[in-house]
């Protein structure tokens, strides 16, 4: 009996630990065998509607590493849910009240929006230079002064700001996270979901599923 509850707390201890690392924390570096592109290719769940626009567009350049001045880079990354989000935004109504979405894919819309405004909706996410998290300075929401203002390779800024969470009642004693500033005013707050995702050309820091595409 006594071996059965030891057993039981040791995978309490274990499961409560596991889920806090992988809802609090995503910081930890992880190094992927193969330049962004590539890594991109390896997550068909988060990548492949920003995949269809790197191709369609002839991006891939900035990803491989391969684009002058850009062959190592920050990539604040837009997920599927982000993408589709922003493919659906527009719509009408059916006599029956029913939505008619006018975009269906990621193709109709690049065609529909054109493929200039669609190139620097993505381009605005990729920074020169590698800065992981802790290249990133503290900051806060309300002070504009704080963190770094970054121009992307689309020519917009944006700023980002390092923070770190309190751990249960304990100020700064839990992980440091990323948020982003953007839009034309930069009243635009952005959570980063995952961070520090090392490609050998640069790192990836992924925004979270409730960004929408164009709010940069």
């Amino acid at each position: 009996m006594k071996q059965i509850v030891l057993l039981g707390l040791l995978v309490s201890s274990f499961v409560g630990c596991t889920k806090y690392n992988a809802v609090d924390t995503g910081l930890a570096q992880k190094k992927f065998p193969g330049n962004m592109y590539e890594y991109l290719h390896s997550d068909s769940y988060n990548w492949d509607s920003l995949l269809m626009f790197i191709d369609y567009l002839g991006l891939e350049e900035y990803f491989t590493g391969k684009k002058a001045g850009y062959e190592e880079i920050t990539f604040f990354g837009p997920t599927n849910h982000s993408i589709r989000r922003k493919i659906y935004d527009k719509f009408t109504w059916s006599p029956t009240w029913q939505k008619v979405y006018v975009y269906h894919s990621v193709k109709e819309f690049i065609e529909g929006e054109g493929e200039e405004y669609c190139r620097q909706l993505i381009l605005s996410h990729i920074v020169k230079g590698k800065y992981e998290v802790k290249d990133i300075p503290r900051g806060t929401d309300d002070d504009e002064e704080s963190g770094v203002v970054f121009t992307s390779a689309s020519g917009t800024k944006f700023r980002v700001y390092s923070f770190q969470e309190p751990y249960e009642k304990t100020p700064k004693a839990g992980p440091v996270v990323l948020y982003v500033r953007g839009g034309k005013s930069m009243n635009n707050k952005i959570d980063v979901a995952s961070t520090d995702i090392e490609p050998t050309n640069g790192i990836v820091h992924s925004l979270a599923y409730a960004f929408t595409l164009g709010q940069f």
